[in-house]
């Protein structure tokens, strides 16, 4: 017996491969309502071939309101996703609490946060908010490890809140046009990420040669080395519209899928945080992280304000207790709290490399030579050329390696090559069998 059409079930049939998508707990009914179905379908299928189990909340029953059976639905469905160890993908879009229902419709949003909350870590969770996602749901929706949101979208908990807001204040990962593209997204995200903590994603081979050269200069920003370091057509990048001195997101290295950091200019608070999320998702699901740094410390508003310290804390603790193979390429500026939460050996990283032309020191050349050198400026002296002679002296890629912070010092052209000869290294790190030769 098939339970009747709905958008919900329309959504995940065109988001899992063509005729595979299984439904679950159809036909759960309100007590006192048998006519009208609980407004959430919850399901499993095969995305690219592997499994995913999957709920989507059912504007079209209820208008998707959340009550005790709602949320028993999902919960059941994250029982199994957990017991075989597969994703789950929520697609949420809900006017709230059924609110006639009292206490047990708020329950129902606690049934939720612990159900959500207790996967975290153990199997990746996607959402996507393609309408309503508001008050407690938007909660929710945080707790996923990234959410996609669409254009015209709601995700706030009070007042007001477009999806562009979301996406701008780092609460979506993606802003899609549509859901259409919203759900390749998704898809393809899926395929950088295991089924669950104890497995490994492997995209297979993109025939991008891990030996191959690349074109960089001594010196060259953290952009331009991760897009010619990753192999060739694979980054994908996350929370591009929040902090953009940070870029996040995944790829793969040698047909390795890695997660990246790429930091360029000063951190913001925003930035830190990018950072740490990234880091936590990594460790969590042993995803080996690679950062490639040109940061020249902390911004000047963010280190006023006493919330970044906060920030950093947590970055530190981040780094300090992860266990994920980690692998820092400085390739332009590395300065004062850039260099040490920017992937150092200090903080965890396992393998550091440096280009020769990198600038490694605890302030910049301007600051060293504006607080310790100003009185030696003449004409025939001027502050350009002292800092010149601070960074040759103070400030080299081979200062730091003859103090063990920077374990080569490599040619431009080699980076690629020697970060993923080290990511193969490391791949025992994790109980993998290397691939290193």
């Amino acid at each position: 017996m098939k339970e009747k059409s709905s958008v919900a079930r329309e959504r995940l049939s065109a988001f899992f491969d063509p005729a595979t998508f299984v439904e679950l707990g159809a036909f759960i009914r309100r007590p006192g309502n048998e006519n009208e179905t609980e407004g959430v379908v919850c399901g499993y299928g095969a995305v690219a071939g592997r499994l995913v189990f999957a709920f989507a909340q059912d504007e079209s029953a209820m208008k998707g309101a959340v009550d005790g059976r709602h949320a028993e639905k999902i919960a059941k469905l994250y029982d199994k996703a957990v017991s075989v160890g597969a994703p789950v993908v929520g697609m949420l879009d809900s006017a709230g609490a059924v609110v006639f229902d009292g206490a047990a419709a708020l329950s129902g949003y606690g049934v939720l946060l612990d159900t959500v909350a207790a996967a975290s870590g153990v199997v990746p969770q996607l959402a996507l908010v393609h309408g309503k996602c508001t008050g407690t749901m938007a909660a929710v929706a945080s707790l996923f490890d990234f959410t996609v949101v669409t254009k015209g979208a709601a995700l706030y908990v009070g007042g007001e809140g477009s999806a562009e807001e979301a996406y701008a204040s780092g609460n979506a990962a993606l802003l899609c046009e549509n859901e259409a593209e919203a759900m390749l997204r998704l898809r393809t995200l899926l395929s950088y990420l295991p089924d669950d903590y104890a497995a490994a994603a492997d995209l297979g081979s993109t025939g991008d040669d891990p030996n191959r050269a690349v074109s960089l200069s001594e010196r060259v920003t953290a952009g331009e080395a991760l897009a010619a370091v990753a192999d060739k057509g694979s980054a994908q990048a996350l929370f591009e519209g929040y902090a953009p001195e940070v870029q996040t997101g995944f790829a793969t290295m040698g047909d390795l899928p890695v997660a990246y950091l790429a930091v360029d200019g000063k951190l913001t608070g925003g930035g830190i945080e990018k950072m740490t999320k990234m880091l936590r998702f990594a460790d969590a699901f042993a995803i080996p992280l690679v950062t490639f740094l040109n940061c020249e410390g902390i911004d000047g508003a963010a280190a006023a304000d006493l919330a970044t310290a906060k920030a950093l804390a947590r970055l530190a603790r981040a780094e300090s207790e992860c266990d994920t193979a980690r692998v820092t390429a400085i390739v332009g500026a590395a300065v004062g709290a850039g260099f040490i939460f920017g992937g150092s050996k200090t903080l965890g990283a396992d393998v550091v490399l440096a280009l020769p032309a990198a600038e490694i020191s605890a302030i910049t050349a301007t600051t060293a030579v504006a607080f310790l050198e100003n009185d030696r400026i003449t004409k025939e002296l001027d502050r350009k050329t002292l800092e010149r002679e601070w960074r040759q002296q103070n400030a080299t890629a081979l200062a730091a390696a003859s103090v063990g912070e920077v374990d080569d010092i490599v040619d431009p052209t080699e980076l690629r090559a020697r970060m993923i000869a080290a990511l193969y290294m490391l791949e025992g790190k994790n109980g993998r069998a290397s691939r290193f030769c």
